[in-house]
């Protein structure tokens, strides 16, 4: 039981922010995933060709850890698969492998950094395009490449990536925290389960 105080108002206030911001989030990428169905650019590039969740799934994970990424990765894989006409579970798998690649990315470079964000996004949708195809060319045995979805992809990959440290910035603005005092995920803590550390309380 937690003593009335100053500091107890302190991390209760702290605890609804973060619960606000990660169910911002959810609608965010809800609203992103309908609006994309929906969209119908006639020139095959478009705002929605930015991969908004794999950006959600990098900082939820910079600021709240593995198990909310993952959690929010899976639950906008699922929702893309009730939407869309493609086999059942596919984008979850999709989306999870996502995680993943934050993940391992963080391992290597450093996601507290701009070049960090960058590059770990861009490389991280690069592969989750590069699975996607693998995967439907596998399972219907066709595989089209076309200037439309070079240029798509390139968007998505390039676009996302630069976009990623301006959002992340925006974000930490939207939740009240100064730059440069992210509560970010060391090394450390990314090499112990959630459950031997406090980080991911």
């Amino acid at each position: 039981m937690r003593l009335p105080g100053r500091g107890a108002t302190i991390i209760t206030s702290n605890g609804k922010e973060r619960s606000y911001f990660c169910l911002a989030a959810w609608l965010t990428g809800i609203a992103f995933t309908l609006l994309k169905g929906l969209n119908r650019d006639p020139w095959g590039v478009g705002i929605f060709d930015l991969d908004l969740i794999t950006l959600l799934t990098g900082y939820l994970f910079l600021s709240f850890g593995s198990i909310q990424a993952g959690i929010f990765a899976l639950g906008q894989g699922l929702l893309m698969d009730i939407f869309s006409s493609g086999p059942n579970g596919l984008s979850a798998l999709i989306y999870v492998g996502v995680f993943w690649g934050i993940y391992f990315g963080s391992l290597f470079f450093n996601l507290q950094t701009e070049n960090g964000q960058i590059i770990i996004v861009s490389l991280t949708i690069f592969i989750k395009n590069a699975t996607w195809q693998g995967v439907t060319a596998l399972l219907f045995g066709d595989f089209v490449f076309s200037p439309s979805f070079f240029y798509t992809a390139t968007v998505s990959i390039i676009g996302t990536g630069l976009l990623t440290p301006l959002l992340y910035t925006v974000f930490d603005r939207l939740r009240g925290v100064p730059a440069g005092e992210e509560d970010a995920p060391t090394l450390q803590d990314l090499k112990e389960p959630p459950w031997m550390n406090d980080h991911y309380g």
